[in-house]
């Protein structure tokens, strides 16, 4: 191909998220999967999009991923606009810990304005309550929420009964849209939220998955997949704007699915 025709990197405006959000998710997956962990990079990019996925595994983790992702002058749900967007995943090897979920991005759009978007939750892998961990997790993010006077029930509440991660997810996080005053909220929640998921692998005991375990987490992995292709406004936006599947395979999907 001629150097004339490669596509340009589109130059990322917006104001969040910040680079240096990804530290505290790398330094934490480092940390759990320990000597015994590596980590690769994965950077792509076209004319309005561009993304840069860092993905760590080892014993512990199984995949952790920590993705930037940049559409500029792109469209959003048919509008014309921009998002930039950090996102964190941690799926542990044994089914009865809990994935982490973390969600952080900033939307600019024709028809809506700009606007913020939060959301981070855990994702149950074995079909259990799990809730010791999803009282901790509430717990934490709900003293930041005071801390700022945001309302965490009323934030809890978007993602209440509503299928997320096609009926898997913990439901113990918050949703929310927010303006960019909110930013400092956003950001001291997103340095919180790594301390706050190893503590919850420190103070929870795991004993060894059995076959029922694995079973279980297959299935649930199965619907996550399931309800990414179907129903996620993330993986919607990115097919709106010719984002190869490879990144969203690479940045969000389980490191292993079995039907």
């Amino acid at each position: 191909m001629a150097i004339d025709n490669l596509p340009m990197k589109p130059k990322p405006f917006l104001p969040f998220p910040k680079q240096s959000y990804a530290l505290p998710y790398q330094e934490l997956y480092k940390n759990i999967n320990g000597t015994g962990s590596s980590c690769t990079e994965k950077s792509e990019h076209a004319d309005t999009w561009m993304a840069q996925v860092h993905c760590c595994r080892g014993p512990v983790l199984e995949k952790a991923t920590y993705t930037f992702l940049h559409i500029v002058n792109g469209t959003v749900g048919g509008s014309p606009g921009s998002i930039s967007r950090f996102e964190s995943i941690a799926y542990p090897a044994n089914p009865r810990i809990p994935a982490l979920f973390v969600m952080a991005d900033i939307n600019e759009t024709a028809e809506m304005g700009r606007y913020l978007v939060f959301y981070p939750d855990l994702i149950i892998q074995d079909g259990q309550a799990h809730t010791q961990e999803k009282n901790f997790f509430s717990a934490a993010l709900k003293a930041v929420c005071e801390k700022y006077n945001q309302d965490f029930e009323q934030h809890n509440s978007f993602i209440t009964g509503r299928g997320v991660f096609g009926g898997c997810a913990g439901e113990c996080g918050l949703m929310g849209f927010f303006q960019e005053s909110d930013i400092p909220f956003l950001e001291e929640m997103l340095s919180a939220i790594p301390l706050v998921y190893c503590q919850l692998l420190s103070d929870c005991s795991y004993e060894p998955a059995n076959d029922a375990d694995y079973k279980a987490l297959y299935a649930s992995r199965a619907r996550l997949i399931e309800w990414m292709f179907a129903e996620s406004l993330g993986t919607k936006i990115m097919r709106e704007n010719s984002i190869p599947l490879s990144i969203v395979e690479a940045s969000s999907f389980p490191p292993v699915v079995k039907y």
